[in-house]
């Protein structure tokens, strides 16, 4: 990047550079003096929550670090619309005083030698300014806005004034000597309630500090630094009231919560205590460690009874069996240890008389009466005794189904012994618990009677609030270097936009980014409409200068001939207004003081421009009268008589055509050309633009160099790409570039400065501030 060449293309604008200086820097000069200065009041609190959660009743978080870190609930609470309306209604907010020091600035103050009273309810108030000033009569008092003015007479503020809304009257202070306020004037600003709280919540910041825990930081800005200091030393206060307050409030809620737990808990213990004195009547429990000893050892005196008796139904049932197989002399057994005396002494009744039948037998037969007699009474007892030993049997299981019921309901009784021992712990756990958190809550009561005692707020001012008297708005240095950069970047912004949407050719480098391998020949500069003939042989002007140099590149691109023959060159544009006629017309002139023979004919037959720089009318005879008629000769046509040199002949245009592509194309022309080739060292051709008709593509072949002619500052970059379509298919032969008009002064990329060739200073023209350092369009 050419730092130079950009820094030019901007350079160029330096006018609107300085004026934008000027504007923005004078406003911002003008901006800081008429503005009063705003400053920042600043304070600092501690919120202790230690001491806080200390003195907690009832604690629900059990999170120290959250409780003890985070403020946002006294943040919230501080700048709640509730909490700061407390604010606003005790410093009165709703009246701003102000000393008129001039008409532009004012000072605001806190003490005025009068008070206002309002006459309607300071949500209604309007927002509105008042100028008061105090007289020998009493106050005058003008609104601004309206030019309205009220005079009250009097100090006392009796009288009330219709339109305005407040009584006035002097302060007991101004009373002792009213003349001494009688040179000052008093501004006052009046807002209802509403809008002095948005102005109060937009003028007030509430932090916590993130380096140390449980400290706020609150600021506040405003223009009078001791009536923000008021505002935040009566936002401490009445912080500090609130958490008192809060305190109080959750005290009388704690107390009154543990007297109706307490209440409830000694209900409910009662009412379980009930429940366990008649689950213990219902289940006949004394003591429960008693009922299970009973119960147990009773469970085991039924199962020891029940198999005992199912022990004698054995022996019973063998004693029967035993009884029934013995013969009629066989005795029975005495060892079968049933616990029957009637039968064990019926057995041993029934033995002894068997041994005196077997006695009587041993003396007597067995058919002896007595013998016989004591048979029969042996076979009768031995029935009875079967008879006992069944009915015996029969008391035995009747006796085995009562123990076993028995031991059934013992061994119920046992196994539900678990489960009521559970019911019961559970009413026990229930009465423990209850007389437990009854025991605590009482404890608590008593805790809560003795802080509430001994109330203190947990808000520490670590900061009283203090004013940074260094301005925050305007800020001198930081708003005069803003205006000053603003003042450079808005026109560099204007200027960056233009040139980026611009599309016009300006230098070289437009022109190659689109037609490359194109020289380009020179550069015509913008010359002033008295300095366009001044080309003679001897003339140091721009327009010779640069005409010769022009000249000087075009001769390298002229091929070497064999044939002592002219050279043609061809000049032509993409639109109109380009100068081609102007480069066509210098060129002439520079190579014919050469003492070149040279001419020069116009080609452009629809819009004709030489005769303009010969001071000739348009419909003098030409070349399209040679073409029109065949007959003719062109020499007759040409123009020798000028002022400008012996060796320059002029052919002109002639009169407009009907049909010039017709006339241009017929061979008439070309025999014109070769024919003046012998005759003249040059031929130079003025032609018709190549993008609005195709007249100078038809002969152009005829050239031997073609000068195409652009214009600084009007031709657009578009426009060259049809002509490079035409290089590339070889429609315009042997091409060179020539811009044309260009603005020595403010022209970027060229670096001529005001001075051009030998010595020679141009002509300095007078021109308007603003137009300075615009470029001007060429010729």
């Amino acid at each position: 990047m050419d730092l130079k060449k950009e820094f030019l293309k901007y350079f160029q604008y330096w006018p609107w550079f300085l004026l934008s200086l000027i504007v923005f820097v004078g406003a911002a000069f003008i901006f800081i003096k008429i503005t009063p200065p705003t400053y920042e009041t600043s304070a600092s609190i501690f919120i202790d929550k230690k001491q806080e959660d200390q003195t907690k009743i009832i604690t629900i978080s059990t999170d120290k670090k959250n409780s003890e870190d985070k403020l946002e609930d006294e943040i919230r609470l501080i700048t709640s619309n509730e909490f700061l309306l407390g604010v606003v209604k005790k410093l009165n907010l709703n009246f701003t005083y102000y000393e008129k020091v001039f008409s532009v600035k004012n000072n605001n103050v806190n003490e005025v030698p009068f008070v206002l009273i309002p006459t309607i309810s300071k949500d209604s108030l309007p927002v509105v300014s008042y100028e008061i000033k105090v007289n020998q009569e009493g106050f005058l008092i003008t609104e601004p806005e309206s030019e309205q003015t009220y005079n009250i007479k009097g100090y006392d503020g009796k009288e009330a004034i219709e339109g305005l809304p407040f009584k006035i009257q002097l302060s007991p202070k101004a009373k002792k000597n009213p003349s001494f306020y009688f040179e000052k004037e008093y501004k006052v600003n009046l807002e209802p309630t509403g809008v002095a709280l948005k102005n109060l919540k937009g003028s007030l910041v509430v932090l916590s500090d993130e380096n140390a825990k449980g400290v706020l930081e609150m600021k506040h800005v405003s223009s009078s630094p001791d009536r923000s200091r008021k505002i935040l030393s009566e936002i401490i206060d009445q912080f500090d009231k609130t958490i008192v307050i809060n305190k109080q409030k959750v005290y009388r809620n704690t107390v009154s919560y543990l007297n109706q737990r307490i209440k409830n808990f000694s209900k409910e213990k009662d009412s379980i205590e009930s429940v366990k004195e008649k689950y213990l009547q219902s289940n006949d429990i004394g003591v429960m460690e008693n009922y299970i000893v009973e119960q147990t050892a009773d469970r085991s005196q039924k199962k020891e009874s029940s198999m005992l008796n199912d022990k004698q139904i054995a022996l019973t049932n063998f004693a029967i069996n035993d009884v029934k197989q013995a013969g009629p002399a066989q005795a029975l057994g005495t060892d079968y240890n049933l616990e029957s005396t009637t039968v064990n002494q019926m057995l041993v009744s029934y033995n002894a008389k068997l041994m005196d039948s077997q006695m009587i037998l041993q003396r007597a037969q067995s058919n002896n009466p007595a013998y016989i007699s004591l048979m029969t009474q042996l076979r009768a007892q031995k029935q009875e005794i079967l008879n006992s030993l069944q009915g015996y049997l029969n008391f035995l299981t009747q006796t085995s189904k009562a123990n076993r019921s028995e031991q059934s309901i013992a061994e119920a009784k046992v196994k539900s012994i678990p489960t009521k021992d559970k019911i019961l712990g559970n009413i026990n756990s229930n009465l423990t618990t209850k007389e437990e958190t009854y025991v605590a809550l009482l404890q608590k009561k008593e805790e809560a009677v003795l802080n509430g005692a001994i109330l203190e707020s947990n808000l520490k001012t670590l900061n009283a609030p203090e004013t940074n008297y260094s301005a925050i708005f305007p800020q001198p240095k930081a708003f005069m270097l803003g205006a000053f950069l603003f003042g450079l970047l808005l026109p560099f912004g204007i200027t960056y936009v233009r040139l980026f949407l611009d599309t016009k050719i300006h230098n070289e480098e437009d022109i190659q980014k689109v037609i490359t391998d194109v020289p380009i020949l020179g550069h015509i500069p913008k010359i002033s409409v008295s300095d366009k003939l001044d080309n003679t042989a001897t003339s140091r002007s721009l327009i010779a200068e640069a005409s010769r140099a022009l000249m000087s590149n075009i001769s390298y691109l002229l091929p070497r001939k064999k044939e002592s023959k002219g050279n043609v060159i061809l000049f032509t544009s993409s639109i109109q207004g380009e100068g081609k006629s102007f480069c066509a017309f210098h060129n002439a002139i520079t190579i014919s003081n050469l003492n070149k023979k040279v001419l020069l004919i116009g080609v452009d037959l629809r819009n004709p421009q030489l005769h303009d720089y010969f001071n000739i009318k348009r419909n003098v005879s030409g070349l399209s009268d040679f073409l029109a008629n065949k007959t003719d000769n062109w020499k007759e046509f040409l123009q020798n008589d000028n002022q400008f040199s012996k060796n320059l002949d002029v052919l002109f245009a002639g009169e407009a055509p009907p049909n010039p592509s017709q006339l241009i194309t017929n061979s008439n022309f070309e025999a014109l050309i070769e024919e003046a080739k012998t005759i003249y060292d040059f031929i130079i051709l003025d032609t018709a633009p190549v993008q609005i008709v195709s007249d100078t593509l038809n002969f152009s072949h005829l050239a031997d160099v073609t000068v195409f002619v652009v214009k600084y500052d009007y031709t657009d970059k578009s426009n060259l790409v049809q002509v490079s379509n035409f290089i590339k298919k070889e429609q315009l032969k042997n091409v060179g570039i020539v811009i044309n008009g260009v603005n020595m002064k403010n022209a970027y990329g060229y670096g001529y400065g005001v001075s051009y060739g030998y010595q020679y200073q141009e002509k300095k023209v007078k021109k308007p501030w603003y137009k300075k350092g615009l470029a001007v369009k060429g010729a």
